[in-house]
């Protein structure tokens, strides 16, 4: 329970955002062996090889990174947790041995030279000269906690790993006996020629007399029912709460200032353009040409070309800065410019066109907002201790309402909502917690039941109590009789409209002329752009149902299709067929994109049969421990 306490709940947008970040993992299937041993330094068993925690730590690790620098924002360990990262980089691990297991049986090896080779060609490790640097590699290698050794291993299994899958990818091209028709298929592009006929227009609908009324109301009844109503008492812990009766002394305001202060305050920024040159001699001529009176952006873009680079940097602080030109960028004057600087990139001469003076602001001006902030952090802090009780009070027999008035928190009570959070009357229920899964967990949880401790945003807690349960019911005839009449009608409407349409697909194909009905109707037909099967230059308003329709049918002939309060006609004009060789460029993009998918499945197949040959097994305990 204690660790439950400390989760923070997970944005749903970042969930979407995420499954951009997974379509790169490799797909795998959760094992269904479990063993029971109690290492905690192991997290699976592939085969007779063991995946240690410590490695799948500094993978998950990694891969966190990657995902802050992804959405541009920091993520709690909770968060991360509900997007499912830890059983995706648990996959990798896994996938990735079952393929160094196999490659090893096959006697797939690597030369030393291709190791170093690939070592001292990835960028990743190129320095100021745009060559292999050691002290960048050594940086690098400090950084990820590993040895040179142990890194000079990893490249050694990647590289024969994916001479393996390289193996099985070879025949995973696309042939173009298929690619063609498929191309042709997706880029077909289709014209048509439109009527809407609105369900506002149709005309002679009536009241619905008191049979076809209670018929309707019987034969869509869950259209007309009440959902399940819950009544419930919650026991809520905010931070928010707490921090209002949380007193910070002066001293420790004035301590926090003086290690935040940098977050209040801005530096000194300048705006830099510079002129970079291989040699003296050409910077020197740059530096005779603008005493001569040249524009420095001018002059820069007018010898840029071989040997020469003509740059804005931006605002930059000091630190930004190669420390061979700081002290000269810092020390000029607006719009002066410098004379040449050597750095390893070559000759600088650089230019001043704009200076952001530094900004610092007193305590005074951040006191309110650092003392809400330092109440804040008490807060959430006391929070932990303040569960903690809780949980021993409520152990200890206490009701939520004994809890509550022994604790001084606070108690809600809600007479009815329904999972959407709104009352028999359609109204929003004030006062649910508007963060975490509330009403999930309260409609998870069983009448006279009391629920688990769980997150209400990412500073605070609940627990929630069924008191009742008032289940779905179909509401009475007499109490919503104008919604089943207006629903009736609406559906008359529909009828009406759709069996005009209908006609007007029959008067088309006899011969008849979409603008020949429009006039008649007084309504407008529309010429479509070109569109494809996928919609792409289709018309946003123009329903998927008759795009689909619209595919289905001859030049010349005529379909029809509901929409958004609305029946559609289309009759069509013009078929543009595809031709796979005249946009060359989307031709080939789509030969890799099959290509990407038959490879795809065709290593998923392999590591699926790699599973079934070797035992995969989850130290659940430890993965949950230490996850």
């Amino acid at each position: 329970m204690l660790e439950a306490i400390r989760k923070r709940s997970a944005g749903i947008v970042v969930k979407i955002l995420l499954g951009m970040l997974i379509l790169s993992f490799a797909v795998w299937g959760i094992p269904n062996v479990f063993r029971s041993a109690t290492d905690s330094d192991i997290a699976a068993w592939v085969g007779d090889r063991e995946i240690q925690t410590g490695q799948l730590n500094r993978e998950f690790q990694q891969q966190v990174l990657t995902l802050r620098r992804f959405l541009g924002q920091q993520l709690d360990a909770e968060q991360i947790r509900a997007m499912g990262l830890r059983d995706q980089v648990l996959g990798i691990l896994i996938e990735n041995t079952l393929f160094d297991i196999a490659a090893g049986e096959l006697g797939v090896t690597v030369s030393d030279r291709l190791v170093r080779d690939t070592i001292r060609n990835d960028p990743g490790f190129f320095g100021a000269l745009g060559k292999f640097d050691k002290a960048v590699f050594n940086q690098f290698l400090q950084s990820q906690g590993m040895s040179e050794q142990g890194f000079v291993e990893r490249v050694r299994r990647d590289l024969a790993r994916g001479q393996l899958v390289d193996s099985v990818w070879a025949g995973g091209t696309v042939p173009k006996a298929l690619l063609e028709p498929l191309y042709r298929y997706r880029r077909e592009r289709r014209v048509g020629e439109v009527l809407v006929i609105a369900d506002r227009t149709a005309r002679g609908i009536g009241d619905p007399d008191p049979g076809a009324l209670a018929k309707f109301h019987k034969d869509n009844a869950a259209r007309f029912t009440a959902p399940e109503y819950r009544a419930l008492t919650v026991l809520r812990l905010q931070a928010e709460r707490l921090a209002r009766e949380i007193a910070i002394a002066e001293e420790e305001i004035e301590e926090a200032f003086a290690q935040r202060e940098g977050d209040y305050s801005q530096p000194e920024r300048r705006r830099l353009q510079q002129i970079l040159t291989d040699d003296e001699a050409t910077a020197k001529d740059v530096i005779e040409k603008l005493s001569a009176g040249r524009d420095f952006a001018e002059l820069g873009e007018e010898m840029a070309g071989e040997g020469t680079e003509f740059v804005d940097l931006g605002l930059v602080v000091r630190d930004e800065l190669l420390a061979e030109m700081s002290d000269a960028a810092f020390s000029l004057p607006e719009g002066g410019h410098s004379q040449p600087i050597r750095s390893p990139l070559g000759w600088h001469v650089i230019r001043v066109s704009e200076i952001e003076a530094a900004s610092h602001v007193s305590l005074d001006e951040v006191r309110r907002e650092l003392t809400a902030e330092l109440a804040s952090e008490k807060a959430i802090d006391s929070l932990y201790d303040l569960a903690n009780r809780l949980e021993d009070t409520l152990g200890g027999g206490a009701t939520l309402e004994e809890a509550a008035a022994q604790l001084d928190l606070e108690l809600l009570r809600i007479g009815a909502t329904d999972r959407n959070g709104l009352d028999p009357a359609g109204t929003p229920v004030e006062g649910l917690p508007a963060e975490g899964k509330f009403l999930e967990t309260a409609f998870a949880t069983f009448e006279s039941s009391e629920s688990n401790l769980s997150e209400a945003g990412p500073n605070g807690y609940f627990i929630v109590r069924v008191d009742g349960v008032t289940p779905p019911t179909l509401r009475p005839l007499e109490s919503v009789s104008e919604e089943v009449a207006e629903a009736w009608k609406r559906e008359q409407r529909a009828t009406a409209t759709a069996e005009t349409a209908q006609a007007i697909v029959e008067r088309l194909r006899n011969g008849a002329e979409p603008s020949a009905i429009a006039a008649e109707m007084g309504i407008e037909v529309t010429t479509t752009a070109a569109f494809t099967r996928a919609a792409v230059g289709a018309a946003d308003d123009l329903p998927r149902a008759l795009i689909d329709a619209i595919f289905t049918i001859q030049q010349g002939d005529a379909t029809t299709a509901r929409g958004a309060e609305a029946s559609y006609v289309a009759r069509l004009k013009e078929v543009r067929a595809a031709d796979p060789y005249a946009d060359q460029d989307v031709f080939e993009a789509l030969g890799q994109q099959i290509t990407r998918s038959l490879r795809d499945d065709l290593k998923a197949q392999l590591a699926n049969a790699l599973r079934g040959r070797y035992e995969v097994s989850v130290n659940q305990k430890s993965f949950d421990t230490n996850f």
